[in-house]
Parts: C-alpha cells; structure tokens; sequence
C-alpha cells in the first residue's frame, strides 16, 4: 500500500473551522509547539483534502512516510505490532491502541526524522450516527517536500537566516526568501557553515561561542538530526528552520536519544535495539526489560519520554546493586565514597558539582578541609542574600563551629542503603524544581524555610512527593550552619545558579502569553531576582582583547618565559653536561669506559677542567634556552587558552586531556625551530673538554678547542639542524606528557584550593618531569648520537635509522637509556624551578593579583566543574537545548561503558 501522493490530493480553501482544528492538532503536537504564527499560516495554506472510506488504510507501520495528516472529519484507529513488524494480510492490522478525531495530527514523526511509520492508521469502521450515512474520515494532508519549501519557511526564519548569511566566512553569502527555490548544485545555495551558526546563535557578550566542546555538541546534536550528510557541515534554510523549531521545544532531547536508540530508523525500540545500544554494561535480565519488552513489546515515541525516565533510575538503580555486591556489607550498606561515585555517574547528567562537593564535605573531607568548603558556601550564600562583609563573617564563623564540632564527634559519616539511595535519586531527580520551590516559600514568608515549612509547601504544591527521609536529605545538603534553615540563597551557593528557574511569560503566537516562545519571539529570562544577584558577584571572564593588547601580552608572557627558562637551565647545567658525556660514551669491547657513572663523570670533569668546566658551554645555551622555553611556555598558553572551556560561576577555565596533551605537543614541536641549533652548538662545547684528554691520553695532539660562532660557522644553518627528526621524537612526546602531568600534579597537591605555594609548584613541576624525562630518553640518546662529532677511528651514523639500528646491535636495547637517571635529574629540577619562576614573576608583575589568572601552563582547574549549564545561555534555547541533549547522550554513554 503506498500513501496517497500530494499532488492528487484535492486543492482545497480551508474554512475558518479547519483552521481552528489545525491550530489545535499542532498545538496539540509535541514536535509543532514552537511554529510561529506565520508557520501556522502556511501549513493551512499548503494543506490539501483527502478522503477514505471506513476501513482505508492511510499509513502502514514499516512504510516509508511522505504526508502528514490533520483530521477535520471522521476518525482514525491507530493499530500497532510487536518487534516481528506488521502481518502482510490486511486483517491482521495488530494491536489497536487508541483512536483520533478531528483537530489530532498523525504521521509526523516519519517525515521529520526520515523513519519508517511506527503504527498504521485506519479509517474507523464505526458507524457515527451523526454523520448520517457519511462515515469517511477527511484530512488535511501536507507532503514532506512541501513542508520544508513552504510551511517552515517563515519570514521570521528567513530574516534570521539572513543575518547568519551576512556574515559568514566560508559558506555562501546570498539573500532567501520564503519562495526562494533549491538550486540543483546545493554547493551554490546560500549556506552558512557550523561556525557561522554558533556564532550568529549566541550572544556576543557569552563565552559559550568560543567553546570547542559546547561547539562540538551542538554539532553533534545538529549532525543527528540532519536528515542528509554529504560529510560538509553545510547549513541551508530548510536545515536551519527544521533545526531550530525542533531545538527550540522544551524536551528535544526525548527525540534525540530516541534516534540514537533507533538506529534503524524503524519508528519503534526494540529489546535488541536497546541492547545493543546499552551494551555489556547494563543487565537485560531485569524487571525494567522485561516490562517494557516483554512478549515483543516495542517502544515508540509517545511512550519514549516515560521510558528514558525510568531508565536513568534503572541505571542508578543497577549501580547500586553491583556496589553492594563489591563494597557493601552484609547488611546492605555501602560506604559514603561508593555511594556518592553513584551519583556521579549514574544518575542523569545535570547533577550540579556543587552538590558533589557538598556530599563529598559532609562524609568524606577530614574536619578542616569540610570546614573550608562548607564557609565557602556560607559566605557564598550571605554574598547573594546582600549580607555585608561581619554578617557574611559571623555566618561563616558558625558554620566552621559547627562543622568542626560535628567532624570532631564523629558525627556525620554514615553508610548507605537501598532506602537512601531511592530518597536521593528522586531529589536529585526534581533539583530544579525543589531550588524553585524554596524560592516561591521564601517569597511567600519572607524569612528562612524550617523543615515543617518545607513539607507543608511539598504537600501543597508537589502534592505530597517529599518524604521524610527526602526533607532531610534536603536539609543536610542545603543547610550550611545546621541552624535547621535554609533560603534560596543556600541553594544557590551549593547548587549553582543555574537551579533556581522563574517563570517568565512573554508573548508568543497570536499574543499569547507562552513560557516556551517560537525562535526570535521576545526573549524569555530565565533567572529570577536572586539569580542576577548572583550573576553580579560571579567571576567574568574577560572581554575580547584588541590586537595590540593580545601583542603585548604575547610578549609579555614571552619574556617571563625566557628568564624563568634561563634561571631553570643555570640551576642544573652541570648535571646536562654529566647526561651529555655520558649519553655520547660509546663503549669498545676489550676497552674500560672512561666514565663508570654519573657520579665518576662529575668528579673526572671537576679534576680536569675545574668548576668552570661543569660550565662549559653555559652562554649558548642561556642565550638559546630564553627563546626556547619562552616559544614553549607561550605556544602551550595560546593552546590551552584556546582549548580552554570558561565556567562563569567559578571564574575558572578548564580543559580536556585529550586537548591539554594536544596543546603540550603542539608547544613541543614549536620549540625545536630554536632547541635543535641550541642543542648541537651546546653538545659540541661539551665534549670538547672530553676529546681534548682523550687525544693527551693517546699520545696525540688535542684538537683545538672552537667557540659557539666556530661551530656554527662550520654546521652552516643545514647543519644546525642535523639530528632535528630525533629532536622532535624527544621534544613533542615530551611536553604533551609533562603540561598535563603538572596540572593533575598542581591540582591534586593543592587539594582543591585556588591558592598555591613555591614549594608545591616546585614539587608538581619536578614530579611532572620524572615520567615526562625518562620516557623520552631514548629519542635523547640518538638526537645526542647524530649531533655529537664523531671521534678517530668512530664510525659515523648515516641517519635516523642507522642509528637506532646500530645502537641497539653493537651496544644492547639497554643503551637507549643511557643518561636516563641523569636527565630525570637534570629535567625534573629545572621544570620545576622555571615553573614556579615563571608564575612567581607572573604574580608580581600583576596589578590585579585576584583577578589574574594563573600563567596558562599551570592553568588546570583547581577544581573541577559541571561545564554546561542546561538553560539560558546567550540568546538560544536551541543552542541550549543542543547542549543539554548531548550531555544526556554522553550520560548514556558512560553508563553503558563508553561503547559507540
């Protein structure tokens, strides 16, 4: 059976009574709530009539779809199968679920997302005797193509697409309309790339556009919902009017995880497209499966939402059976650390860090660090309650007493069980919605909330949900100086701004006053009173800087990078030196070698040379070391800034490892345009002392000793670079390991605190040095190999590979760390010692020293946040929306073991 085609379909003047009934079939839709009024317009206008007699077909599940339908007359009965799909024999139409009259819509699903249709819908047999002897069920049908070309196609939608066409970069600029027709070469449409969308869909003034991950999931998001991909992130305005009417609802998220799961695009879930979308990690053999696939149940759209929430406590609920099973006990309790793992993992994916750290300060910090945190917060909540500097004291003051007192006496750590978990999960679950519920209690009473207060609103308001083990639940994370209190103000500073929601009517279609406005309708604010207090005492970050600006503070950072590497290289030149002759030692059979380790070749140096020999070479090397570690310190900066993702309730920027290695390598490469000359000049002037005994000793004349501008002159600039694929080999894996093992070292010696000491970035920059020194040691030997000039009698290497070759031959795979323990030594000290100079000198040349950020190569976060924020960023709620979808998508897949 094939749908009736469009272009058969009567042309047909829609009556005012059928414009009544379309309004309300989309408006009744959950994919149709944020059309526009012009929208609303052209779907009546396209729409064409069509009739079928009692017992037609109009769609078949499992066929494609090309029309949507509005019912004006007559009803429609909605047949379904099990996971087998739909009998071949008409009369075996399945399971009938339901039936539709006039003002319901049907069929679009389909159209929109390109799947098959999920149910079959029949015109109904039963006589209504109203009708007289007309039982035919009439719609108002509008064909796919023609709801892309003309329905979605709005006046509003084109002038917003205009505006993105004005000042894209790489797409093609050109002007639309409503009537404007699809060229066949869609590369010579009017089309705006990913980045032009961003940036036209975020406010200027939010630094969500210059995100990469905010970035990548809206790009995700929109590749998901894309309904072609030719591989070229080619926007036009069919794709820019289907991505924002469907990004703009309140739940996309419902639809996007529901294509994830649909992988077939079949319109239904079935139990093995669930499993293999779960994968290992969640247990099929549950009531949850056999509930909602039993007997070869499937799951469609309109029942999707329901399930998606049952799943998240289904997945929390799993995870707590698998720890009580590995670190609970007989009793069924598990420990504090285990549950709170729990909850970060496994119950959704907007739980605030806020709320973590609170969890983590009642029942796991030892009593100071629990005291710390929780004045924090107390100050935080006195800060956005308008408390002056004493009253924010005193309040600070009680809760560290109290706090101290109650870790002193033991009390507060506590064990879970299953009844705990179930509280938490469903308080975590409704968070914004209680954070809103102590703002409307605080507005009504105008003082602090008591638990009883608290009950009286839940049972008026929520009808009763919270139970007692909830309230208090409630209370212990909210109430900060155990006064038995809490305000909107605490929930803020513990939750986060971003849960506490008012609601806003503004004027949507027709005037009417919405809380969810189509795109470009008058924006909707999201945050209340108490919020913009908050947003006043927030950390911003700083406003784009002009290009003179960003100049001066490349140099800047240029020069403190050069003399804090200089200080670094004086600090530990004579142990480079040991590393050098040690590294260039080559060993004889039937011949002692001339140094038996590192601390003979210190001590034969000192006696033939004196102090001034463990120096030898010094110059060029603090002459090369200032633009070396400078270019390293500044281009890893640049990167990290770039990669760096901004959070405004902190003030602090964080970064991905995967990035934060990326920026570590990208600094290493950039350092051998300068380290490769260095190293070769600084390598010869060290051995020279060498080859000068080893001629005394053979009896023959010493080589003349050459200065830095000799052996440049000699290499010529070719020659300064032999050895150059070694030196990257060494230089790249080194800084992409060393940058990111200092921050996690920073950050964990520093235990959450934004305030750092000389001696633990000293400590952090020597301990990121070891695994970052010694595992590059390799490519360190054969660099040294190639630029060292070959003594009498030695053999000289031809290249790269000849030199790995004949190391590992005539000396062992053990010669490849030679100099190992010293240039862990010499690398782990002088990191070590040029960091904590580099951020000391950038500490005291700041004016502002609370506003400025850490130098950029220690700049990982001190403590790590929540990086997305579900609602209200910029001017978007598609933008948000797209978000907060690929947040719940990367939740699912992290509880089914990151699988793809």
């Amino acid at each position: 059976m094939k749908e009736k085609r469009y272009n058969d379909a009567s042309e047909y003047d829609v009556t005012a009574e059928d414009l009544i009934l379309i309004k309300k079939a989309l408006h009744r839709s959950s994919f149709f709530t944020c059309l526009d009024s012009e929208q609303l317009s052209n779907f009546a206008k396209a729409s064409r009539l069509v009739t079928y007699k009692p017992g037609d077909a109009v769609i078949e599940e499992g066929a494609k779809g090309q029309n949507l339908y509005v019912i004006v007359k007559g009803s429609a009965e909605i047949y379904v199968s099990d996971e087998k799909g739909p009998s071949p024999m008409a009369w075996e139409r399945g399971k009938l679920i339901s039936k539709l009259g006039p003002g319901r819509l049907f069929g679009e699903g389909s159209v929109l997302f390109d799947r098959l249709r999920s149910a079959t819908v029949v015109s109904s047999t039963e006589r209504d005797e109203s009708r007289e002897n007309n039982n035919d069920l009439t719609c108002l049908m509008v064909s796919k193509d023609v709801f892309y070309k003309k329905v979605i196609r709005s006046e509003n939608m084109c002038n917003m697409f205009n505006d993105l066409l004005k000042e894209t970069k790489e797409g093609t600029k050109g002007t639309v309309s409503p009537n404007t027709s699809s060229p066949l070469n869609k590369v010579s449409e009017p089309h705006i790339t990913m980045d032009d969308f961003i940036r036209g869909v975020v406010s200027t003034d939010s630094d969500v556009s210059n995100s990469p991950l905010k970035r990548l999931k809206v790009q995700n998001t929109y590749n998901i919902l894309r309904r072609t991909d030719d591989g070229y992130q080619r926007i036009n305005l069919d794709d820019f009017c289907l991505f924002y009417m469907l990004m703009s609802r309140p739940d996309p998220q419902v639809d996007i995880a529901f294509l994830m799961m649909d992988q077939n695009r079949t319109g239904h879930v079935s139990k093995s497209d669930f499993g293999k979308y779960m994968g290992t990690y969640f247990d099929m053999d549950c009531d949850f499966v056999r509930l909602f696939f039993g007997n070869g149940q499937v799951i469609r759209v309109n029942e999707f939402s329901q399930f998606l929430v049952e799943l998240q406590k289904e997945i929390g609920r799993q995870a707590f059976i698998k720890a009580t099973k590995t670190k609970g006990d007989k009793y069924g309790y598990i420990p504090a650390s285990a549950f709170i793992d729990i909850l970060k993992t496994s119950c959704g994916w907007r739980l605030p860090r806020g709320i973590v750290e609170r969890l983590e300060s009642l029942y796991l910090h030892d009593p100071m660090r629990s005291a710390q945190l929780t004045a924090l917060a107390a100050v935080q909540a006195e800060k956005l309650k308008g408390s002056n500097t004493e009253e924010a004291a005193a309040r600070a003051s009680e809760a560290i007493l109290e706090n101290v007192a109650s870790k002193s006496a033991g009390l507060g750590g506590r064990a879970f069980n299953y009844a705990d978990f179930m509280a938490v999960q469903d308080v975590l679950s409704f968070l914004p919605g209680i954070c809103s519920l102590v703002d409307q209690c605080y507005k009504i009473k105008k003082e602090t909330i008591s638990p009883d207060d608290f009950k009286v609103a839940a049972r008026t308001m929520l009808g009763g949900r919270m139970s007692r083990k909830q309230v208090d639940f409630i209370f212990q994370i909210f109430d900060l100086d155990a006064d038995g209190f809490i305000s909107p103000a605490d929930t803020v500073s513990v939750a986060g701004v971003d849960f506490i929601h008012a609601l806003v009517p503004v004027k949507g279609r027709e005037g009417k006053l919405t809380f969810a406005p189509p795109p470009d309708y008058s924006q909707i604010s999201s945050r209340n009173s108490l919020r913009h207090s908050a947003n006043q005492h927030k950390h911003q970050k700083p406003e784009p800087k002009t290009f003179s600006e960003m100049l001066i503070n490349f140099f800047e950072h240029f020069a403190l990078g050069a003399i804090a590497g200089g200080i670094g290289a004086f600090a530990v030149y004579p142990i480079d030196l040991v590393k050098t002759r040690l590294q260039n030692q080559r060993i004889v059979p039937g011949q002692p070698p001339m140094y038996a380790n590192s601390i003979d070749c210190f001590k034969k140096v000192l006696k033939a040379d004196g102090p001034t020999g463990l120096y030898s070479g010094l110059l060029p090397q603090l002459v090369g070391v200032a633009p070396e570690k400078a270019l390293k310190l500044t281009v890893n900066d640049m990167l990290r800034s770039w990669f760096s993702v901004h959070d405004d309730d902190s003030g602090i920027d964080t970064i991905h490892l995967p990035l934060e290695v990326l920026s570590g390598a990208g600094a290493g490469a950039s350092q051998v345009i300068v380290t490769n000359p260095l190293e070769i000049v600084k390598i010869r002037l060290q051995m020279q002392g060498e080859n000068v005994k080893m001629a005394l000793d053979a009896g023959k004349p010493p080589p003349p000793m050459k200065s830095a501008v000799q052996i440049c002159s000699d290499l010529g600039l070719f020659g300064l670079y032999k050895g150059a694929g070694a030196c990257f080999l060494r230089d790249i894996p080194f800084s992409a390991i060393y940058f990111p093992a200092y921050a996690a070292s920073k950050r964990w010696l520093c235990e959450d605190s934004e305030k750092t000491t000389a001696l633990n970035l000293l400590i952090a920059g020597a301990a990121a040095g070891v695994p970052a020194a010694f595992l590059t040691t390799p490519a360190d030997v054969i660099k040294t190999r190639l630029q060292v000039v070959a003594r009498s009698g030695e053999k000289k290497y031809s290249g790269f590979n000849d030199c790995i070759k004949r190391i590992a031959k005539e000396e062992g795979l053990s010669a490849f760390f030679k100099g190992g323990p010293m240039r862990v030594f010499r690398s782990s000290p002088q990191f070590g010692i040029t960091l904590l100079a580099y951020e000391t000198l950038s500490n005291l040349l700041s004016d502002d020293k609370e506003k400025r950020p850490t130098a950029p190569p220690t700049n990982a976060p001190v403590r790590r946040k929540d990086m997305e924020s579900a609602f209200g960023y910029g001017n978007s709620s598609a933008f948000s929306n797209a978000v907060d979808t690929s947040n719940l998508l990367g939740f699912l897949d992290l509880t089914r073991g990151g699988k793809k």
